[in-house]
């Protein structure tokens, strides 16, 4: 099955063409051939293709006999026929970058705190992690933040930052924000070509994939007023993440309009140990509103300092206290 994964623009350098395809070694003519067919079959911009064109093209692009030199061949020839289509989510990470990023823990964590008025904010940053156990970390982290706000204070309202989340695993930050909302479906990738909608699913305690389990703390009032807060570097997962709020009679975003990277990305594993993580879907509140481009706020606001003080907070608690 593929497993629908969101993260915003981390490319090498990929300029380095010319070498004879003669010496090409079966595995990087093999990754040429399966590239080709994955996006044929499976992009979402293929009927914006030329594909007799490129087929045309791709039949006289020159690899090297250095199987890492032709993977950075193929992968910008394929990236650059996306981009002029229109797709500029869809990106291929390498098996040295995918075996990196493991090892990296994320610069910042969920964060949640007391506002007073009986207001908590609950900060989700962006979820890089390529590893099982740190996502379900993360999402416990989300509930447990909220957890210790909600039984320590008489809150009659949250505030939900996802500015300057820009993106990554969607499903570790909808398994932790569940603690605020009832469980069901709350958003959905929706397919054009069969106009088939797959849902997102949000359940109490669990996450999307994996089978552990994770902290069920559940806020006592579902009904509260939700702010969710974006900005022009909320992307990817951080838009999916705002969308699953969108259509909520009790939700309403502030802010600046979103970095518009709405599409969905499934993951295909390639056969020399890289990703292609190709955009095949757009993405559609509970409602069924899709998005195709940048969430706009319902309040915008100018102020993009950042901060637990500035204008889009203030903002929010002006609505939560209405």
């Amino acid at each position: 099955m593929i497993r629908h994964f969101f993260l915003i623009l981390f490319f090498s350098s990929l300029a380095i063409y010319g070498q004879n395809s003669a010496k090409a070694s079966k595995e990087s003519l093999k990754l040429k051939k399966e590239i080709f067919q994955i996006i044929k079959e499976n992009a979402l911009y293929t009927d914006s293709l030329d594909w007799k064109k490129i087929k045309d093209e791709y039949e006289t692009v020159a690899l090297s006999e250095n199987d890492s030199v032709s993977q950075s061949i193929l992968f910008k020839f394929f990236t650059e026929k996306l981009r002029q289509v229109g797709d500029h989510h869809s990106f291929f990470v390498s098996k040295m970058t995918m075996t990196a990023k493991k090892q990296i823990t994320n610069h910042e964590l969920p964060k949640g705190m007391y506002l007073g008025d009986h207001i908590g904010l609950i900060k989700v940053p962006r979820c890089v992690t390529f590893d099982a156990e740190k996502d379900l970390a993360f999402a416990n982290t989300i509930r447990e933040e909220i957890k210790s706000i909600d039984s320590t204070n008489d809150i009659t309202g949250w505030i939900v930052d996802l500015r300057h989340n820009s993106g990554g695993n969607m499903w570790p930050m909808l398994a932790g924000l569940n603690a605020l909302i009832e469980d069901g479906e709350v958003g959905y990738f929706v397919y054009p070509a069969s106009n088939y909608k797959m849902p997102w699913l949000s359940e109490n305690g669990s996450m999307l994939s994996q089978k552990s389990k994770i902290n069920d703390y559940k806020i006592k009032n579902r009904q509260l007023k939700i702010a969710v807060l974006i900005d022009s570097l909320t992307a990817s997962s951080g838009e999916m993440t705002a969308i699953s709020f969108l259509g909520l009679p009790n939700v309403k975003t502030f802010g600046q309009p979103s970095a518009g990277y709405t599409t969905s990305n499934g993951t295909f594993p390639l056969s020399n140990g890289s990703h292609l993580y190709l955009a095949t879907s757009h993405a559609a509140d509970r409602t069924g509103k899709v998005y195709k481009e940048k969430i706009f706020p319902d309040v915008t606001v100018e102020d993009n300092l950042n901060t637990k003080e500035d204008e889009v907070i203030e903002e929010a608690k002006k609505w939560i206290r209405q």
